[in-house]
C-alpha cells in the first residue's frame, strides 16, 4: 500500500511540475513562429490536465487548479494501516503523539527512580588552571533541581520523571 501510494505522489507531483496553468511560459511577440508554438504548447498542457484528470483550467482560477491537481492520486489518511502512520501528527485511534525534544534528551537522563541528571557547568574550557580534584567532581553529574522540573517533564514527556 506505501510503495503504491509513494508511486502515486511521485506521478502527481512529475504531471504537476510540467503542468502550466495560465499562460505559457514564454513572453508574447508578433512572430508567427511564437504564435504557433504558444498554440501548440496550450494543447499540450490541455493534454496532460485531461490526463490528470483535472478540471479545464479556463473556468478556474489558478490558486484551484492547482488544488485540484495537487489532489489527484493522494490517498485519504483512513485508509492507510498503523504502520504507515508514522510520519503524521497523530496516532491511528485520532490522539496526538507526545514527541520528545531531542535537544533535552540529549542534556538530561532520567535514572530509574525518577531522578534528572545533569552535567555540571565549568569544565568545557580553560582547564589548564583548575586543579585536578576540581575537574574530578565536575565530571560527576548532578541532580536537576524542583523548580526546573516541571520544564523537563513538559520536553520529555515519555520519560518517567517524579
Amino acid at each position: 500500500d506505501a510503495a503504491a501510494m509513494a508511486t502515486r505522489v511521485a506521478a502527481s507531483a512529475r504531471a504537476f511540475s510540467k503542468l502550466s496553468v495560465g499562460t505559457a511560459g514564454t513572453p508574447r511577440t508578433r512572430g508567427v513562429l511564437r504564435q504557433a508554438s504558444h498554440r501548440n504548447h496550450g494543447q499540450i498542457a490541455a493534454q496532460r490536465r485531461g490526463a490528470l484528470g483535472a478540471k479545464p483550467v479556463q473556468g478556474l482560477s489558478a490558486k484551484s487548479a492547482i488544488a485540484s491537481t495537487a489532489s489527484v492520486g493522494v490517498v485519504e489518511a483512513s485508509s492507510q494501516s498503523c504502520g504507515d502512520a508514522s510520519r503524521q501528527v497523530t496516532t491511528c485511534k485520532g490522539k496526538y503523539k507526545l514527541k520528545t525534544r531531542k535537544a533535552a534528551a540529549k542534556r538530561f537522563k532520567v535514572t530509574g527512580n525518577g531522578k534528572v541528571l545533569r552535567r555540571k557547568q565549568g569544565k568545557q574550557h580553560l582547564n589548564t588552571k583548575k586543579n585536578t580534584k576540581r575537574k574530578r567532581f565536575l565530571s560527576a553529574p548532578a541532580v536537576v533541581e524542583k523548580g526546573d522540573i516541571p520544564n523537563i517533564k513538559a520536553s520529555m514527556p515519555n520519560h518517567k520523571i517524579k
